[in-house]
């Protein structure tokens, strides 16, 4: 697994490293409107709360000229086929590597707890080694009662802000599905800046040592944004691993361990390291 995600790495990093305004991120003279996503794959539990749309960065290789580039929706259930809407186009203004293409749904198309799929695609043609298309996972949210609350640690938090970084942190469980839980707003609660709620750690547990992470799983691991926003590279997200041997429940202290490696735009932010959360 880790060997896996080690060769992962490398290829971040390699992406990391063609990425500047500079080269303009390819060796050849990319056209302007070769667009492409950072990930193939995001997801969005929507609550009630929550607006029924999610907004996916785009990016491309050559910055001049304004320029639209073309979007379609596929969705994996024909039936859905009108559940989901975007704009005809994603549109770069002149200087700019970056833009947004927001897709909405109508979630009352949706059971409860099923993922729902789309297909987020650019058919212009194009030479780039990235992806020119991904893979939107959208789940109608579960009705959420807190089950409980504990401790919650963060070393990613801790070496950013020199010191330890606890706080106390609610569990909910799901009235439809009593093996499935979330930490609602986790990161956010820490009370530190440059954090917004609304990004949770969803997980199921039947009260054994194994805990299987709910967002989709993509290079053997799964990903989670964690609403942290670092100053300098923006969203952090945890690219979480879900063997047993490093994440996992211990009853004897009554504490979940989550192994993973943080993540920003760039590529991997510091080494692998273990998030705990101690139940009261």
């Amino acid at each position: 697994m880790k060997n896996i995600k080690a060769l992962f790495l490398l290829s971040v990093l390699f992406l990391a490293a063609a990425c500047s305004e500079d080269t303009e991120m390819n060796t050849y003279p990319a056209r302007n409107d070769e667009a492409f996503f950072a990930k193939s794959a995001y997801s969005y539990a929507v609550s009630g709360d929550l607006e029924d749309a999610y907004t996916i960065p785009v990016q491309r290789a050559n910055a001049k000229g304004d320029v639209s580039v073309p979007v379609i929706l596929t969705a994996a259930n024909p039936d859905q086929e009108f559940a989901f809407s975007a704009p005809a186009t994603v549109d770069f203004v002149d200087g700019s590597l970056t833009s947004t293409v927001k897709v909405s749904f109508d979630r009352s198309q949706f059971t409860v707890g099923e993922e729902n799929v789309v297909t987020v695609s650019f058919p212009t043609p194009t030479q780039l080694p990235y992806a020119a298309e991904c893979k939107l996972t959208v789940v109608r949210d579960y009705t959420w009662v807190k089950w409980g609350q504990g401790t919650y640690f963060s070393p990613c938090l801790s070496t950013l802000y020199g010191g330890d970084v606890t706080w106390t942190q609610v569990i909910e469980r799901a009235e439809e599905d009593q093996n499935r839980y979330r930490l609602p707003d986790f990161y956010h609660n820490a009370g530190k800046s440059y954090s917004v709620a609304g990004y949770h750690l969803s997980f199921i547990w039947d009260g054994g040592s194994a805990i299987t992470f709910v967002a989709p799983m993509e290079d053997g691991g799964a990903w989670v944004d964690t609403g942290f926003l670092h100053p300098s590279y923006g969203m952090i997200s945890l690219f979480l691993d879900p063997d047993p041997t490093w994440t996992y429940y211990s009853d004897a202290d009554k504490t979940f361990t989550f192994d993973y490696a943080p993540y920003v735009s760039l590529g991997q932010l510091m080494g692998w390291m273990d998030d705990t959360f101690t139940l009261e």
